[in-house]
């Protein structure tokens, strides 16, 4: 997970809803210093500290963490078959079932 992207979008939430990290962090029940270490990348917050925020925030939490986890979700690449081939694993089913199923 990259902390500095998640501090980066907190911090930007935060300064949305014009709340300074002192007030933030009264809101949430963690101490100003706490807000400034994930702000900065320094800690990442636990998963209810983190609902907690992003409560607070009116933030999205698949947005918040959007740019800081380290893979992309894409579509299964989708895979063609020609006649023979289709043939061919048709045939290694026949004999899969005729050796295996018994």
């Amino acid at each position: 997970m990259d902390k500095k992207a998640l501090g980066r979008k907190l911090k930007k939430y935060r300064e949305k809803s014009k709340l300074t990290q002192a007030k933030l962090a009264e809101k949430i029940g963690k101490g100003k210093n706490y807000i400034s270490d994930i702000e900065r990348g320094i800690k990442t917050p636990s998963l209810d500290v983190f609902v907690a925020l992003a409560s607070t925030l009116n933030a999205s939490t698949d947005y918040l963490l959007k740019e800081s986890l380290h893979f992309e979700i894409s579509e299964p690449k989708r895979r063609y078959y020609t006649d023979k081939q289709l043939s061919a694993l048709d045939k290694m089913h026949e004999i899969y079932v005729e050796n295996f199923e018994k």
